[in-house]
């Protein structure tokens, strides 16, 4: 790596797992291709611009309705292939509390997201957890796969005390959230990328703002609140940027349930302003590469 690199990464997950988070009742199944089919071309559009090539975290069960309802999002990501973008395990489930299942449900997990994007061109290199939350064990299956590298760090205690706080919130209010109390290991730890003797894989940390360790990620990065984090963004010589699909959706053209609306912040202000506040940012960084493409070899 170069003194000054940035990396991009952006997870597709799928409507229900903000869902999920919210408390809310799954999203209409009309909306379930919405991420892929809407906002994954939005990005590939924008980095084609730019001539920034990403990592993108795939959802196994996401990609396995998309190709049983005709394909659109999985050409999609072929797409992104072609253009040399790097596709990415994120799991199959998607599930939260994947640090709680036994070894082998957590290989067969992972394996079976693997097989699908195998199945589109892909020779996935890493993996990246639901939530963030990791262990050894999880470790040791995503090495099991063969893969290079994990990047389900993000060092930010702060992170990890709003997640407490939101969590306590809804359920004094009675309200049930998927997102998981424990795991506080994954918010801790290293801010730069690192090998782990211990299994084999890269760590890369999503990155963190100096001091106060506040997350580089596009929910707070692009926000209208986040123009000092940006910033910082702009100047440090290394970052890598985690974007969610989410980050350039369009409430008002892609159909949303309210109720996510009022609670997911990147759903309360217009694309055009989020697109611009990213465009800018990666103007100033001079483009970027993939996970990948800086570790995986």
């Amino acid at each position: 790596m170069s003194e000054r690199s940035t990396i991009v990464s952006v997870d597709l997950d799928d409507l229900a797992c903000y869902h999920a988070i919210h408390g809310l009742a799954a999203p209409d199944p009309s909306h379930a291709g919405v991420v892929l089919e809407r906002c994954l071309p939005r990005f590939l559009a924008l980095f084609d611009e730019l001539g920034v090539r990403a990592t993108f975290f795939v959802v196994g069960r996401d990609l396995q309705r998309d190709l049983a309802a005709g394909g659109r999002g999985a050409a999609l990501l072929r797409q992104a292939l072609a253009a040399g973008h790097e596709l990415g395990n994120h799991s199959f489930a998607h599930a939260y509390d994947l640090v709680r299942w036994a070894p082998e449900a957590v290989y067969a997990d992972l394996r079976a997201c693997d097989v699908l994007l195998r199945g589109l061109g892909a020779r996935p290199l890493g993996f990246r957890a639901p939530g963030y939350t990791h262990d050894a064990m999880l470790l040791q299956q995503v090495a099991a796969l063969g893969y290079r590298y994990d990047s389900s760090l993000l060092p930010s205690p702060v992170y990890y005390a709003a997640k407490l706080a939101m969590i306590g919130w809804m359920a004094l209010r009675g309200v049930p959230s998927q997102s998981q109390a424990r795991g506080f290991q994954s918010f801790l730890g290293p801010t730069r990328p690192h090998y782990m003797t211990s299994c084999g894989l890269w760590e890369v940390p999503v990155s963190v703002s100096p001091v106060l360790r506040l997350p580089m990620v596009g929910t707070f990065v692009l926000g209208k609140r986040g123009v000092l984090l940006r910033r910082e963004a702009e100047a440090c010589r290394y970052l890598h940027l985690e974007l969610h699909g989410i980050d350039l959706a369009d409430a008002d053209a892609d159909g949303y349930d309210p109720a996510l609306r009022r609670r997911q912040p990147e759903l309360r202000e217009p694309l055009a302003q989020r697109l611009a506040r990213l465009r800018g940012l990666l103007t100033a960084r001079g483009g970027a590469s993939s996970i990948g493409g800086a570790f995986g070899s």
